[in-house]
């Protein structure tokens, strides 16, 4: 009674009316009379009631006791025993704000949910009890026109598919299996709807059917979209039910003893109380044997727990086990008393809500990657199109024999087409060269290179930043490097510049040594790239901010820039540049990832 209510049992013994006076004042006057009648009539009493602990606490308690008479029969006193459920009675009011909450999301879902009798088993469903008010928007009908009508969802359904539809639903009735099919139903201004509707049979506590819960999805235009939030609420509900409780009391001395232990076990664990006391080591049996620990409560005093057990079924059951050591006037410990908390549902709903988690954070991954693809296909069509029309569009001016073209003129059209031309060919290189690399058959042909006279030649000669100002600093540097890569390297840097900053923004291009290797550096004076890009801008398809609605790119220069360098044993990265802008950057080591030998030793 200390550990429970915080009160003394001399405080408790100290005063007549202490229980009256400490019962709740809503519980008063049911608790006491239910005392006065089993102490008047003799008869067993078993409440539940509120009692105010000393600290001002609320606690529920489950009182069960009898009457014990004297040498004549009389009543002489009362016996009983009371178990804290306050964690029961909190469950319970978690129980009612779920359904509540429930309700409100069910409400609140594209789909129509209903509940309908379950009838005779013979005769198919019975009438609508319950319909969700988004049938007014889906099916353009008020729920009352549904709610008492038996035929309710099969006068709608389509003719085309109501035979089927009907097989599925009296072997559904019959079998009391889920009902789960996919159907067109007939709108009030004559409109179909297509609709995935699943339901199941809930029974009551002795198996008789109740009625049919079911969801009516609509899946027109996405007849195989599910909708597994919905269905997860329903699961969730489900396994929110009330959790019982077993009392025990175990002796202290020689092996675990069984000296007590309530009717309860039965349901929960499948052991009738007279197989625990006829088996001392029963307990030690069906613990899981991951989970046995309860010797160690033995020195503390008290004991809180949770671990598994096996029920007689082979079921696993888990436990929140709470035990007091019980000790006599001498103060020699004489048993243990103990409850065992079925709380084998809550653990499932914690595995559940895990996996909504999951399952939420893998649909977020799918339709990211989903939006991804179709930028990409979107950017691949627009940077494919673009140059060929202008080539078509020269490549059939000059063909004309009805234009006489000046040599100037001629020459011209033939530079664009070769342009445009080179951009195709750089898209088909990078989109080639990333499968490659990310299929691992890419081998870099090493051999020494200056790095600064191939990047002073390739800045010079690109047409890219032709049109720009750019300040290029390079040192002389001599490492092992495959050039063409290198190359690729520096044209994709100068075009993701190019692409995503203005006109007149100003470039600088370094090449420098660094350890045992070099480092490239493109630097521009424009926009700068977001903090929160940073970290992804490398890798495949990424595509940051651009000037105009089509000049985004693919999404690949970028990640190729980074697999190359890391061919190298290097890496890219991109920085913020002093006085604003972006600074890409590439590191070279010099060696090749892999160790890899220069090509020009082999034999």
């Amino acid at each position: 009674v200390h550990e429970i209510l915080g009160y003394t049992p001399g405080e408790w013994l100290a005063h007549a009316t202490f229980w009256a006076d400490h019962l709740h004042t809503d519980d008063r006057e049911r608790a006491v009379g239910e005392f006065i009648r089993s102490a008047t009539h003799g008869t067993p009493f078993d409440l539940e009631y509120r009692f105010f602990a000393k600290d001002g606490a609320t606690v529920w308690l489950r009182d069960l006791g009898h009457v014990v008479p004297d040498g004549e029969g009389k009543p002489a006193l009362l016996r009983g025993l009371m178990v804290d459920i306050t964690a029961v009675k909190q469950m319970e009011e978690q129980r009612r704000d779920v359904e509540t909450r429930f309700r409100l999301v069910v409400e609140r879902l594209p789909a129509i949910v209903y509940i309908q009798s379950a009838g005779e088993i013979d005769g198919g469903p019975g009438p609508m009890v319950y319909v969700s008010p988004q049938v007014r928007e889906i099916m353009g009908s008020a729920p009352d026109e549904w709610i008492g009508e038996a035929g309710a969802r099969s006068r709608r359904i389509h003719p085309e598919d109501d035979a089927r539809v009907r097989a599925q639903l009296d072997r559904s009735a019959l079998t009391g299996e889920p009902f789960s099919a996919d159907y067109r139903m007939v709108r009030r201004d004559g409109g179909e709807v297509w609709f995935h509707d699943e339901a199941v049979l809930v029974h009551d506590d002795q198996g008789t059917p109740m009625f049919w819960q079911g969801i009516l999805y609509d899946v027109t235009g996405q007849r195989e979209a599910e909708s597994r939030a919905s269905d997860a609420q329903a699961r969730y509900r489900a396994l929110v039910e009330h959790t019982p409780a077993i009392t025990y009391i175990d002796a202290v001395e020689g092996p675990t003893t069984t000296m007590y232990i309530s009717p309860q076990t039965t349901d929960i664990l499948g052991y009738t109380p007279q197989e625990w006391y006829d088996d001392p080591r029963l307990w030690n049996k069906i613990v899981h044997p991951e989970d046995d620990n309860r010797d160690e409560r033995v020195e503390a005093g008290t004991h809180s727990s949770e671990y598994r057990m096996i029920a007689k079924d082979g079921r696993v059951v888990w436990v929140h086990d709470q035990a007091s050591l019980i000790a006599d006037d001498q103060g020699n410990p004489r048993c243990w008393q103990g409850v065992l908390i079925d709380i084998t549902q809550q653990k499932r709903t914690e595995q559940l809500e895990q996996d909504l988690a999951v399952e939420r954070e893998t649909a977020q991954r799918l339709r990211d990657l989903d939006d991804m693809k179709n930028t990409f296909l979107q950017a691949v069509s627009h940077d494919l199109r673009t140059p060929l029309a202008a080539i078509l569009g020269l490549a059939v001016t000059m063909g004309r024999q009805d234009i006489e073209l000046e040599a100037v003129e001629a020459q011209d059209m033939a530079r664009r087409i070769a342009t445009n031309a080179r951009k195709l060919d750089r898209l088909v290189n990078d989109l080639l060269d990333l499968d490659r690399l990310s299929r691992g058959i890419v081998e870099p042909a090493l051999r020494p290179t200056d790095l600064g006279a191939l990047v002073r030649n390739l800045v010079g000669e690109s047409e890219l930043i032709a049109e720009r100002r750019v300040n290029l600093e390079v040192q002389p540097v001599t490492i092992l490097v495959d050039g063409a890569k290198v190359e690729r390297i520096v044209e994709n840097l100068l075009a993701n510049t190019a692409r995503h900053t203005p006109a007149s923004t100003q470039l600088w291009v370094r090449v420098e040594p660094m350890g045992d290797g070099a480092l490239i550096v493109v630097e521009d004076d424009g926009p700068g790239v977001p903090e929160d890009l940073r970290e992804h801008i490398f890798e495949p398809f990424m595509q940051g901010p651009s000037l105009t609605k089509h000049s985004s790119g693919v999404g690949v220069g970028l990640a190729l820039v980074a697999r190359f360098a890391e061919l190298h044993g290097g890496r890219a990265w991109v920085q913020a540049r002093p006085g604003g802008g972006a600074s890409f950057r590439v590191y070279l080591s010099g060696v090749a990832a892999g160790d890899l030998v220069d090509v020009s030793d082999r034999s």
